[in-house]
């Protein structure tokens, strides 16, 4: 078999728009673990809230979260790394979106912290198995007072906003931070040296796996080194447009089992 692991996306590559994976993926991710491949989950959600999708997909052993941020045991909840912002930049970061205003999130380990009940949260609640710890006031103060250092801030908006905030926190603090989207009302802001492709490169290294022997699919910018990194870089058809230009093949939606297709058409056929 010629790939020999699929590094995959969940949310709008995987699964579908209501963020469950289709019986028809599951059973080809089963075909291409059965053939001795290794499918790994590699999200930007926390651990807690991508650790049940993976049982429900059948797979042991790793899973990627937060961005690359984290590596964990499927079965256990184990991280086996965690790297996270460190405090001073976290605490900056937070006292600027504090004083613009800006609703955000900061994920403590594999809890997440609000600063208030909002509808924004409650939006957010949808997509985590895990109830947040409402800190009861700015997250700033709560860092500052707690000393933390975050693995993820993550500000939730408006779509039309999210280009504007990336293109002004890049700019603002440059390699310190990575900031992408994985959803269209979310900007997310991670340690700079953190991405899925190191994740993926570290597993990659330790079951010996070549770089040429890697898939990996996406749909969003934070999807991009990955994909980019990859033997070959897919992106689903409903990939936003910025991510598309990275792709070495463009497969189909995350609605019509575009994960299926590769597998069936792509991994078992070499």
């Amino acid at each position: 078999m010629k790939y020999k692991m699929i590094a995959c996306d969940f949310d709008d590559t995987l699964s579908d728009s209501l963020s469950f994976a289709s019986e028809k993926n599951r059973e080809a991710i089963a075909k291409y673990v059965a053939c001795g491949g290794k499918f790994v989950l590699s999200t930007g959600r926390m651990i807690s809230a991508i650790i049940p999708h993976a049982k429900y997909l059948g797979l042991h052993g790793e899973v990627i979260g937060y961005q690359g941020a984290v590596i964990a045991d499927i079965d256990t909840g184990k991280f086996y790394n965690e790297e996270t912002i460190p405090y001073e930049s976290a605490l900056k970061v937070a006292k600027k979106l504090d004083a613009e205003g800006v609703y955000y999130q900061i994920y403590v380990h594999d809890d997440y912290v609000i600063p208030a009940e909002t509808p924004y949260a409650e939006e957010y609640a949808k997509y985590t198995f895990s109830p947040p710890i409402i800190a009861g006031m700015p997250l700033s103060e709560y860092i500052e007072k707690n000393g933390i250092s975050p693995v993820k801030m993550l500000i939730i908006t408006p779509p039309e906003k999210v280009d504007g905030y990336i293109a002004e926190l890049s700019a603002e603090y440059g390699d310190e931070f990575l900031v992408n989207t994985s959803k269209k009302f979310v900007v997310e802001i991670i340690r700079g040296d953190v991405s899925k492709a190191k994740a993926v490169a570290a597993l990659a290294a330790k079951y010996g796996i070549k770089r040429e022997e890697i898939i990996a699919i996406g749909d969003s910018l934070n999807d991009v080194p990955m994909v980019e990194y990859a033997g070959l870089g897919v992106m689903v058809a409903n990939a936003s447009e910025k991510a598309l230009k990275s792709a070495d093949y463009v497969c189909p939606s995350c609605e019509d089992n575009g994960v299926a297709y590769v597998i069936e058409n792509i991994a078992l056929k070499d």
